[in-house]
Parts: structure tokens; sequence; C-alpha cells
């Protein structure tokens, strides 16, 4: 997830402006096909915002000026959808039922401030080219494979849980979620990949992943309606609700291939979409 990036056009230097007003552009099918293509590409190592900005624009044929605006917003519909599947354990989360549940809360309070901290002043002040955030993916592709083929060969997986990472570890999680405001960087991949790189099992990676983008998402989608104006129209609201259906279905998709399959597949499939990320902006 990349909050609030707006660029002037896909695939190149991203560029600020404000007082988004985003008409009732599309359809009702087409905000529909928007909410599907959200709801399966906010958990996957690729760009969501990117690659479906490049679809509004390309395939659509819509401004960028106005689609940057949207994708934004629709990742309520996806914070809304790992909400609704991490309910019980958000909620144990927010009331501090236990130790564990007061630890897990003040590591997600101290990374969604470090992600702001870290992407606010990104986005003000600095013109970030996509060919970085698109560098960065693939390094980290390249990482996660090498990774996988010497776990393959070790035949040992990460054995870690959430609860055992130290405050340096979760210090640079919350970095990480900041520097997803570059185009072209993913936010599921990059944090994702740190943790199956510091040896968690890759059901905990995912779910802290997903965890940690529930405040982020919702800092981002209503940061944007007051900060930048946008106006939510009803093809935002489908395409949100869409997304939600679309990200709460893929969520236990994911999460159940993440606890039957092998630790080193994971890691292979996971650099291999990061490496094929940048594909489609290479295209057009």
């Amino acid at each position: 997830m990349h909050p609030m990036k707006h660029g002037h056009g896909v695939g190149h230097d991203s560029l600020l402006f404000t007082g988004i007003n985003l008409r009732a552009m599309v359809s009702p099918i087409e905000a529909a096909i928007i909410g599907v293509l959200q709801g399966l590409l906010e958990w996957l190592p690729v760009s969501s915002e990117g690659n479906l900005t490049l679809f509004l624009v390309s395939v659509l044929g819509l401004d960028p000026s106005e689609t940057l605006g949207l994708a934004v917003f629709l990742h309520l519909g996806t914070g809304l959808a790992a909400l609704a599947y991490y309910r019980q354990e958000s909620w144990g989360i927010i009331a501090g039922a236990t130790e564990r549940n007061r630890d897990m809360r003040l590591r997600l309070f101290v990374i969604t401030g470090l992600t702001g901290a870290v992407g606010l002043p990104i986005y003000i002040y600095l013109n970030v080219s996509t060919a970085i955030g698109e560098a960065l993916l693939a390094l980290t592709g390249l990482a996660l494979i090498a990774t996988g083929l010497m776990q393959k060969r070790r035949d040992v997986a990460g054995e870690r849980d959430a609860s055992s990472l130290s405050w340096p570890e979760t210090l640079a999680l919350g970095v990480l979620q900041g520097l997803a405001i570059i185009p072209g960087l993913s936010r599921s991949g990059i944090t994702t990949s740190a943790m199956l790189l510091r040896g968690l099992r890759s059901e905990e990676a995912f779910n802290l992943s997903f965890l940690m983008s529930i405040p982020a998402s919702f800092a981002a989608g209503f940061g944007l309606i007051l900060i930048d104006g946008f106006q939510v129209t009803a093809g935002a609201v489908i395409a949100v609700v869409v997304s939600a259906v679309v990200g709460y279905a893929s969520i236990a998709a994911l999460i159940g291939y993440a606890e039957k399959t092998s630790f080193w597949k994971i890691c292979v499939v996971l650099g291999t979409l990061a490496l094929l990320a940048g594909v489609p902006t290479l295209l057009f």
C-alpha cells in the first residue's frame, strides 16, 4: 500500500496535488471490477495501488489525477476485510485481554506511528521515482527466492512467532511500512518478506502483516478525505464494498496456502511475484 501517493502519470515520478474531486466516473460494473482487483492485489507482494491505477488509466482510460485518489480510498475496503477476518484477535488487542494482547497493541501503535512519521515526509516533500520502488521490490524478490532455495536444501522453515520479535525488528517494520509510499513498492510484500527473512513462520508473517494493514489502511482512507478533500461517490462505495468481500476471501485463501505449503515454496512464489510486479509498468 502506498498511502496518498499521487502522480502525473503511471510508472513515472510521483507528484503532489490536493483537492481531489473524483466524479462519478465509473459504472457499477467497472467499480465492481476495480474492487475485485483491489481485494486480490492488496495481500500479494505487488504494488496494489500502482497496478490498480495502471488498470484505471490504461484499460478504462481515466485520468491519473482522478484515479489515484480512488486507488488510495479503496484501502478502506481491504482494511475492513482484515478487521473482519481478524475480528477476535483485533478485539482482544484493543481490549488488552492478555499480556500478549497488550504487547501487540503497543507494537501496532508504535508501528503505525512510525509508518506515518516515515511516510508523510516522503509524501509531502519528495518526488520519488517509480524505478526506485521497483528496484527495491526486485531486490526483495531475489532475496526471497535465494532464501527459499537455501531453505529447500536445509529442509527447515522459520520457527519464530510474532511475539518473539525484538523491539528493533518491530521498529524496522514500522519504517518499512512507511517506505511503502514509494511508487512501485508493495507494503505487504516488503513487510512479509522482512519477517520471513528474519525466521518467522509463514503464517505468522502473513498474520502480522495483515494486522499491520488495518490501522494503516484506515489512516490512509480517512486521511485522503480529510486532507485532500476526496469526495465519496456511489462508484467508490461499490468498489470499497466489493474489495472488502473479495479481500476477506483472499486473506483466507492465502493463510490456508501458507499453513499447508512448504516454507521454501512460499518464499520462491512470493519472490517471483515481486520480480514480476514491475512488468506491467514496463510494458506501458
